[in-house]
């Protein structure tokens, strides 16, 4: 399952305010791991800044649903609501990964950043699908029925 939330950005808010936003919404009691968050803050308003999260969402996986973050910029910002709809699950909790879009030339750079001070989180190029544990969708399930039906 896939929960999505829409965070008003740009102008509205500042980068800095987007991403204490967000990490104010996926964090609990429960959240393994803050500082990662805080460690990686730097990068991730780089990232909330250059819009890519307009069109590819930042993803938390782990324990619960999927949860997808887009950023709203502009008149669609102005436009939205600063309230956000809480979450009924902790999406850090537990074994969790984050990843977020970011241009193809700065992805080698900003993951080996982030290994070292965030290793839950990555980046992935804006116009790939990013790979790892934080997106992955299940596998196709076949199922036999000619072998269920027996003799």
């Amino acid at each position: 399952m896939k929960i999505r939330r829409e965070i008003a950005s740009i102008p509205v808010r500042s980068a800095k305010a987007t991403w204490q936003v967000i990490v104010d919404l996926v964090t609990g009691a429960d959240t393994v791991d803050r500082g990662q968050l805080a460690a990686a803050s730097s990068i991730l308003e780089s990232l909330i800044v250059d819009e890519l999260v307009r069109d590819v969402p930042i993803v938390f996986s782990g324990s619960g649903p999927r949860l997808v973050i887009y950023c709203l910029y502009d008149s669609k910002a102005l436009g939205a609501s600063l309230d956000i709809d809480p979450l009924s699950f902790n999406p850090t909790a537990g074994d969790w990964r984050a990843t977020a879009p970011c241009e193809p030339d700065d992805v080698n750079w900003i993951n080996a950043g982030l290994k070292a001070r965030a290793p839950r989180i990555t980046v992935h190029e804006a116009d790939k699908a990013p790979t790892g544990s934080a997106t992955t969708t299940s596998k196709t399930l076949h199922v036999d029925w000619e072998a269920l039906r027996g003799p």
